[in-house]
């Protein structure tokens, strides 16, 4: 068996994965890679682009709040878990996928949460280090 960081990859390998992972587990609609800081690396057919870079800021923001929430009434240090918003109509989960990426989901509200987010917890464990996210960093003007 070989680790992940031995596999090769690439953005067309990912979107295959995040596709499977949406037609292999029931009631799942979308499925979106985003940067720690809200930008959308890969999604699924059917999320237009402007609908998976909306989705991938409403993504940030929630771990964001979720990330503040633990650290005043948490475990503060142990870094961002896992989330779910509700919604009419729908879910909204949330995990880590590598050191600066998250994998989000939407399903109908009559998913199964167990299995979606242990379907999503396999997929980061399988390519999370594919899915890390490198931090930007900021130009310095030439002087």
């Amino acid at each position: 068996m070989t680790s992940a960081d031995s596999i090769p990859m690439n953005d067309r390998d990912v979107d295959w994965l995040l596709e499977g992972l949406r037609d292999k587990t029931p009631a799942v609609r979308h499925v979106l890679v985003l940067s720690k800081d809200g930008l959308r690396l890969s999604f699924t057919s059917g999320l237009t682009v402007d609908q998976a870079d909306h989705l991938a800021a409403v993504a940030s923001g929630i771990q964001s709040l979720a990330i503040s929430a633990s650290a005043e009434f948490g475990s503060a240090g142990v870094g961002s878990g896992q989330s779910m918003v509700e919604f009419p109509g729908g879910l909204l989960l949330i995990v880590p996928a590598g050191e600066g990426a998250h994998l989000t989901v939407i399903a109908d509200d009559t998913a199964d949460v167990g299995l979606i987010g242990h379907t999503m917890n396999e997929l980061v464990e399988q390519i999370g280090g594919y899915l890390t996210a490198a931090p930007r960093h900021r130009r310095t003007p030439a002087s």
